[in-house]
């Protein structure tokens, strides 16, 4: 009986070592990959066509969302997220270099993910304008109308959408998801992350989170003389206004994902798969 015991102890050493060796190889490898910049190609196939959105940059800066095996600095996927600092997504990448290196994930970081369009179904082709509420209509309620503009409710909690569609001022279809500001639960943190969807070339989407100045700190943190366009969405809210009466945080909404849409275009390319 003693010897069958030993045995099963020794099984079960074996084992545990087992693990904790892979474990240690795990934490070895997201090391390495936190802190890897050697240049790698995304690409991202489009479910339309045979284009695909080819995205470069240092491989700690796609963090641990490639899922393939990559190959001669190239891998092919459904969907990637590149990550950065929490600031730089927020308006306000004062430190230029956060956006160019390594994020440090001992710190708030935040991502912008990517992933192909689909037309709806019942469509022949992709639609624009509004492209997210004429693929998946019946998840939106409208809630009001004004100034040639429309605010829907979408899901449950009171959640609510707001579609700006491409213009001089806007480079592409934008759709903003927020909650709005609940008096009776003020320390809730929904209302300082709003959800940002847009589109890349027509056939590709990215989306990502803004944030209140409430998660930003030190020399990141708006001064209270700045308008701050996410805090002034908040503050709307607060007095009983809506997001339709006021062109001005849109617009600050706007000039975000420009700045954004202009970096991706600074690191991404579309190109044709020829045997599509």
């Amino acid at each position: 009986m003693k010897y069958w015991l030993c045995i099963l102890l020794l099984c079960l050493t074996g084992c545990f070592n087992g693990s904790s060796e892979q474990d240690k190889i795990k934490k070895m490898e997201e090391q390495r990959i936190m802190t890897d910049t050697t240049e790698i190609t995304v690409r991202i196939p489009s479910k339309v066509s045979g284009k695909k959105l080819e995205i470069t940059l240092p491989r700690c800066m796609f963090g641990f969302s490639i899922k393939n095996k990559i190959i001669d600095g190239i891998v092919e996927q459904k969907a990637a997220a590149v990550i950065f600092a929490l600031p730089t997504l927020s308006g306000f990448p004062n430190d230029e270099e956060a956006i160019h290196r390594c994020p440090d994930f001992s710190k708030p970081v935040v991502g912008l993910s990517f992933a192909p369009l689909y037309r709806n179904i019942k469509a022949e082709k992709l639609e624009y304008g509004n492209h997210w509420f004429k693929r998946e209509n019946y998840r939106f309620r409208l809630k009001e109308k004004k100034n040639n503009q429309e605010l829907y409710y979408i899901g449950i909690s009171g959640k609510q959408t707001m579609f700006i569609n491409k213009s001089e001022t806007n480079q592409q279809d934008l759709r903003i998801d927020f909650w709005p500001f609940d008096v009776k639960d003020e320390y809730n943190a929904f209302p300082h992350q709003i959800d940002i969807y847009s589109v890349l070339d027509k056939e590709f989407s990215v989306a990502y989170t803004v944030y209140s100045s409430r998660f930003l700190h030190g020399k990141y943190k708006p001064p209270v003389s700045q308008n701050y366009f996410a805090d002034g969405l908040i503050q709307i809210y607060k007095h009983n206004e809506s997001l339709l009466d006021h062109p001005e945080i849109q617009l600050g909404f706007i000039q975000n994902n420009n700045r954004i849409l202009d970096y991706i275009h600074q690191h991404s390319k579309v190109v044709t798969d020829q045997n599509h």
